[in-house]
């Protein structure tokens, strides 16, 4: 779907959810070639800037919420392609973002695609506490009790942060890059814009990774406590079958062909034999008391 909007310096396409046609239109009518539509076309694409004869592409990576995929809270790539008079954005998917730039801030090419690495940047900012809400949230009823979906939960998490990490880094490079081609940052206002990209991909990176060391830690807590509970009953178990072998050896020994004592007496035997296993038995059971594996 095309959205063009014109604007004082320059033309903006906005192509949000392609199909065949679309780019087939960015093929004839916008001279995108054939390599280019397929690195868009790409969704494990990677941030990078890169010159071709007529145009130069941007890749950005941002974060979204897909419930259609593995990973719920994941990144998609958008592809920023800009000219002399014309700036076309491309993704996959709707980009939210684009819709919070404001008409003041598309002064002129260059500003507004840092305006777009800087609402980018906002963006993961807002998504990692988000996600950390749902940590807490885990943290909270695995403390209550330890169920699968829970640590499910916090797998997912884990690998959503890992994705943000590459996609925050990736960003920055691109922004070193573009401060470093020649006239793209060459207003005050640039300037300006520029570096508040840069402290909040900055931010953005510090919060992923406070956030993820957290993750580690309430990860490793759990699996201490798991394993604590699995040793206990162990325990327990491995003490219940020492109490139940104790009457089996006794009940056995006197099931033996050979001459034991008060075998003539069925009554005095039936007595001590009880006695014995009552002994026994209170002892084992006095110990796993006493070893708290009872």
């Amino acid at each position: 779907m095309f959205i063009t909007e014109k604007l004082k310096t320059f033309s903006w396409i906005n192509v949000g959810n392609p199909n065949h046609d679309d780019f087939e239109k960015l093929q004839t009518e916008y001279k995108i070639d054939e390599d280019t539509i397929s690195d868009i076309l790409d969704p494990d694409e990677q941030p990078r800037l890169e010159v071709e004869d007529d145009y130069k592409v941007i890749i950005v990576r941002f974060p979204i919420i897909n419930r259609e995929t593995d990973t719920l809270w994941h990144t998609e790539p958008l592809s920023i392609i800009y000219s002399t008079n014309r700036v076309i954005t491309v993704c996959r998917k709707r980009c939210d973002i684009l819709d919070k730039i404001k008409k003041d801030e598309k002064t002129s090419r260059e500003e507004f695609i840092l305006n777009i690495i800087y609402y980018i940047a906002e963006s993961y900012l807002r998504f990692l506490k988000e996600l950390n809400k749902r940590v807490l949230e885990s943290k909270k009823a695995l403390q209550e009790n330890i169920r699968k979906n829970e640590l499910l939960n916090l797998l997912e998490v884990e690998n959503s942060y890992t994705l943000y990490m590459a996609g925050i880094k990736g960003n920055v490079a691109v922004l070193d890059k573009l401060e470093k081609v020649r006239g793209f940052v060459k207003t005050e206002d640039a300037k300006e814009l520029a570096e508040d990209a840069r402290i909040e991909l900055s931010q953005a990176t510090e919060v992923v990774a406070s956030y993820s060391k957290m993750l580690k830690s309430i990860k490793e807590t759990f699996e201490s406590v798991i394993n604590m509970d699995s040793n206990t009953y162990i325990n327990r178990l491995t003490m219940w079958n020492i109490i139940l072998v104790v009457p089996t050896v006794i009940v056995g020994y006197y099931g033996m062909n050979t001459k034991l004592p008060f075998a003539d007496s069925d009554m005095a035997a039936t007595v001590i034999f009880i006695l014995i296993m009552v002994l026994l038995l209170g002892f084992a059971m006095f110990n796993a008391a006493r070893r708290r594996i009872y």
